[in-house]
């Protein structure tokens, strides 16, 4: 019974650390998203090819993977109802990891990827990427794991997203105004502990 006993435990912990869905993009190709339904962000895509490739080259090169299809173009619509064009970059950090779900609280988890790994992975881009004529904005996101049992398998993915628009990312990146500051005309997005995508207004201690 004892030897049973050890078997489904074996099991059950084998079952735990199975491969689940791939989020991290493995290649450039895996990285960049191609296909859209709207025609414009097709044809953004179309005409920005290389911008995409260059912010997947210096993203990659200095060690920061990308969530799957994270690269590319997305639309937004802001409280005015008025429909715009954003630049899509959505990070998937392999540094930003929990250990056991119930280790952390899913509050905890967001606010330190929102004050300590958010601002250090804005600081990637560049104010050039934004000089295209009909992108009004940028849309970063942050995706992080969540493990449950296994360190290297399992889990959910939480996130963070900031819309914000393009005179206030190059105000951040030009160092006028703080992180924080900026949030103050961004509209953040984030899904934790696998709820609903939700808006929020983060607030700092």
């Amino acid at each position: 019974m004892r030897r049973y006993l050890v078997l489904l435990v074996v099991v059950f912990f084998l079952c735990a650390c199975a491969h689940g869905p791939v989020y991290t993009a493995k290649s450039e190709g895996d990285a960049i998203k191609k296909d859209y339904q709207n025609r414009r962000l097709q044809d953004l895509y179309g005409q920005n090819q290389n911008l995409l490739k260059q912010l997947y080259t210096r993203f990659t090169t200095s060690r920061v993977d990308f969530y799957k299809e994270g690269l590319g173009f997305a639309e937004f619509t802001d409280q005015r109802n008025n429909r715009t064009y954003y630049l899509m970059v959505k990070v998937r950090p392999q540094d930003i990891m929990y250990k056991g779900e119930k280790n952390t609280q899913p509050e905890e988890r967001f606010s330190q990827v929102l004050q300590q790994y958010a601002p250090k992975y804005f600081k990637y881009m560049q104010k050039s990427d934004l000089d295209i004529k009909s992108v009004e904005g940028l849309a970063f996101g942050v995706y992080w794991q969540v493990r449950d049992v296994c360190d290297t398998y399992g889990g959910f993915i939480e996130y963070i997203e900031f819309y914000t628009p393009k005179q206030f990312v190059n105000e951040y990146l030009d160092g006028k105004i703080t992180f924080q500051e900026m949030l103050l005309d961004t509209e953040v997005i984030r899904s934790l502990n696998k709820g609903h995508p939700a808006s929020v207004k983060p607030v700092f201690k």
